[in-house]
């Protein structure tokens, strides 16, 4: 999901001073200073906001930048500020992870992500992390560049970090990239990015269920199915049509994730009503679950009986569509994050889809 942003090709390391960490007993200093040859490309003063790592922890923070101004207009001395009393701040949460272990040493890398955001790893010395920088702490080396033997396997190293600890944060952009919502604080170039990885994802999941399928009509478990949106995206709300033995049509909604199966799942107002109708038409419905998937597999669990689930949502939402109508508003579609588990009374046990 994240990687870097390649312009610069630089990486600072420091090792962040009491002054830094905010527990000198000799210097109110309400920032860390940071190095001039790094995050070059930044205005000499502006608010911004920087994903912030340590340990098991990440996070997008908000983070204030500026440089001191030379009686001659230049810049100099990068630095990150505090912010106000109620920012939670790279700074602040910096000196809030440093509190408790006051007399340890602590270093900081930084640089930047291919989304322009900036990007803090803070590393305690007694940390498993420690090793990935001990070399340079070592060298005292305080910027490394492209031109350096250290450069790629740390920039390797810093972007496998941030990927193992933001799961959550991947997570919530996967969510977002579906439903337009922009107010968080993530750049519209990692909700762009997720939104074209959520549609390949949603594509593979399809052909996967589809050779799944294959192999059920082969044992004849079911007479045929029909995929959908084999050539192209139908807008239908469900993606196959399966007819077993005996029974009536089952409407498949083939919902796929990389991540785990708890992962929220995103309906439309449109599919929730069709899920109504098919309650009351006798028709039968069903959501093919494919997560945890990679380039070629995923598992399979299939969710079924929702349909009071549903019918409350339905319910709701035609509620307040007729709310609106005397101000002349009309409801054209609404997103809605459900979690599998509150939504579904049934769910397989996973199967392995390759």
């Amino acid at each position: 999901m994240f990687t870097f942003f390649n312009i610069e090709k630089r990486i600072g390391l420091k090792r962040l001073s009491s002054a830094d960490l905010g527990i000198s007993d000799t210097s109110n200093q309400t920032h860390i200073g940071l190095f001039n040859d790094v995050l070059t490309f930044l205005e000499d003063s502006t608010s911004t906001t920087a994903m912030l790592v340590h340990d098991s922890y990440c996070q997008i923070l908000d983070c204030f930048f500026d440089r001191i101004e030379n009686p001659d207009g230049t810049f100099r001395s990068p630095k990150i500020r505090m912010g106000t009393k109620k920012a939670e701040s790279v700074v602040s949460k910096i000196r809030h992870f440093a509190e408790n272990n006051p007399d340890d040493e602590w270093y900081l890398l930084w640089s930047s992500l291919e989304n322009k955001d900036l990007v803090f790893w803070l590393i305690n010395k007694q940390s498993s992390d420690f090793h990935i920088i001990e070399n340079l702490v070592k060298s005292n080396i305080r910027i490394i560049t492209d031109q350096d033997s250290d450069y790629r396997p740390l920039k390797t190293a810093i972007v496998k970090k941030i990927n193992l600890v933001s799961i959550d944060i991947q997570k919530d952009i996967e969510i977002i990239s579906q439903v337009g919502d922009l107010t968080r604080k993530y750049k519209v170039y990692d909700v762009e990015k997720a939104r074209k990885q959520f549609a390949a994802t949603g594509k593979k999941g399809e052909e996967l269920i589809s050779e799944y399928l294959e192999q059920e009509v082969a044992a004849k478990r079911i007479n045929s199915f029909e995929w959908m949106n084999k050539s192209r995206e139908s807008g239908l709300p469900y993606d196959f049509v399966i007819r077993a033995l005996n029974r009536n049509p089952l409407f498949i909604d083939v919902k796929s994730t990389r991540f785990d199966f708890k992962q929220n799942i995103i309906f439309s107002s449109q599919e929730v009503a069709f899920v109504h109708n098919c309650a009351n038409t006798d028709s039968a419905y069903a959501v093919y679950r494919v997560f945890n998937m990679t380039d070629d597999s995923g598992l399979l669990s299939i969710c079924d009986n929702c349909e009071s689930y549903m019918n409350g949502l339905n319910t709701d939402i035609e509620r307040f569509r007729e709310a609106i109508v005397p101000t002349k508003t009309a409801l054209l579609k609404m997103s809605l994050s459900v979690s599998p588990k509150d939504c579904f009374s049934s769910i397989t046990a996973p199967i392995k889809l390759q």
